[in-house]
């Protein structure tokens, strides 16, 4: 519902507008500052632009790269990139007006050579690109398109998965093809962070256990909301399964807050509220299961086969990217074969 009234007032102010001409592509030597636009708060969304980061980066090397972000923790989850700056926008709480205005304030002291606005319908990021000191804006060309463009691609063809959009709305204007299967999650990891993670998983497992090496922790994150929601029962029964399968394997559940209780006896079981750290702790896990959250999104910024289960949203637009993961749904694949699945994967790795 808020999305179909989101869209038809998009379209009824872009027809107020009228016709409207762009400039096909961009010149790369001519862009020295690039901010990206993505007003929203979840992990997920803010993790589905470091491709386009990355990208930027092999393309336009010389570029300094702002980020007006509202996920709430952009500034640990992006901080520690080179030449990548955030810029915070509050998403909900006390005093939004005003701390809207401070990050506005901020980032309009820099004059931009480029503003993207990487999706197709974020009114949220629209209204921050019109306020944007620009010399150049891109976006997506729809007929629901009323924010002031100089420069905008067509939708592409078919189903491109989220984190392939913004890399596709960037490769065509710079006049090139983009590959979907290239697409991956981006998050570089210091080495102290992927020490500290394996720090993490092994104490835990000295308490959980007794003493197991980190490389049989399968990590697991059980809790997503709403439709997302996998049943317990279906998490149980696959690691019944699982178990008998492999019996040297320890279920790692990561948990979205100090005071859930796991959803397993059996599990070891941790809380580590730091997105960085807690993507330094799942890669040095075996492999990670969870369902369409955005933990799974971080599993699969790293190296480890990342397991992506779905009951409500479609794996083509938001499952896990590397050639070693895999996109379940749920109605079609019970405990038992996933596990059987899972068993295959683990004694490949």
């Amino acid at each position: 519902m808020r999305g179909d009234l989101r869209y038809y007032l998009g379209r009824a102010a872009a027809r107020l507008l009228g016709p409207r001409s762009y400039a096909e592509r961009l010149n790369p030597d001519e862009i020295r500052s690039i901010l990206i636009v993505r007003i929203n708060a979840r992990m997920g969304n803010a993790l589905f632009i470091t491709p386009l980061i990355r990208k930027i980066r092999e393309r336009i090397p010389h570029a300094s790269i702002d980020l007006a972000i509202a996920y709430p923790y952009a500034e640990d989850l992006f901080g520690r990139i080179p030449n990548v700056r955030v810029i915070g926008f509050p998403y909900k709480g006390a005093s939004l007006p005003w701390r809207y205005g401070a990050a506005i304030h901020r980032m309009r002291r820099t004059r931009f050579d480029l503003v993207i606005d990487p999706v197709s319908n974020s009114t949220g990021g629209r209204a921050i690109l019109i306020t944007a000191r620009a010399r150049r804006r891109l976006g997506y060309a729809t007929e629901h398109q009323w924010a002031p463009l100089t420069h905008a691609v067509p939708l592409p063809q078919g189903t491109l998965h989220q984190a392939a959009q913004p890399v596709y709305l960037l490769s065509r204007a710079l006049g090139e093809e983009l590959n979907p299967e290239d697409v991956r999650l981006w998050l570089p990891l210091e080495p102290q962070e992927l020490e500290a993670g394996r720090a993490i998983v092994s104490r835990t497992l000295l308490e959980k256990v007794g003493s197991a090496p980190a490389e049989r922790a399968f990590g697991f994150f059980a809790h997503a909301t709403g439709l997302k929601r996998i049943d317990p029962g279906y998490w149980r029964a696959f690691w019944d399964r699982f178990l008998e399968l492999q019996p040297h394997a320890v279920p790692f559940e990561f948990l979205p807050t100090p005071q859930t209780a796991p959803t397993d006896a059996r599990c070891a079981s941790v809380h580590i509220r730091s997105p960085r750290a807690l993507t330094g702790a799942m890669a040095a896990t075996r492999m990670f299961i969870s369902a369409d959250t955005g933990p799974m999104h971080l599993a699969s910024s790293t190296g480890i086969p990342t397991v992506a289960l779905f009951c409500a949203s479609d794996p083509a637009l938001y499952g896990p990217l590397k050639p070693c993961d895999l996109a379940v749904r749920t109605d079609e694949c019970g405990p038992a074969e996933l596990a059987q699945r899972c068993a295959e994967i683990w004694r490949k790795t």
